[in-house]
């Protein structure tokens, strides 16, 4: 069983942006395995690695299409964006440095963030996007 699901709920119905919100949910399960089977910090480094890359790639890519449609939600949606890209990064150094593990704490934080953020800030951007002719 998934540690989080895809589910049509999800969808802001922006194919690109769709494509990226799966790909981060699958990301995350791969993780969660990671740390269910108790593989070692290097295989949990890549994935953590691999969220972190992917996430800042995913904002990069909502936030060309906010810019281009002038989305009137862009300050705020890039601000939330900023600070979780932060937060991750501080994760990521502690990580790396031996003063912080993976837990299943942090993991649960990112399941609530994403689930929450797609279902929120991002329904409001993709209607934007839809009437923006962006599917």
């Amino acid at each position: 069983m998934a540690f989080i699901d895809w589910e049509d709920k999800y969808r802001i119905n922006v194919a690109e942006v769709d494509g990226q919100h799966e790909g981060l949910f699958s990301i995350l399960n791969r993780l969660h395995e990671s740390l269910t089977n108790g593989e070692d910090k290097s295989m949990q480094a890549v994935l953590l690695d691999e969220l972190i890359d992917y996430t800042v790639e995913h904002f990069a890519t909502e936030e060309r299409l906010f810019l281009q449609t002038g989305f009137p939600g862009y300050e705020e949606h890039k601000r939330v964006h900023d600070d979780l890209t932060g937060k991750a990064v501080d994760i990521q150094d502690e990580f790396r440095n031996d003063n912080a593990t993976i837990s299943f704490e942090l993991l649960d934080f990112l399941h609530q963030w994403l689930t929450e953020h797609t279902l929120g800030l991002d329904q409001e951007a993709g209607d934007h996007l839809n009437r923006n002719g962006i599917y």
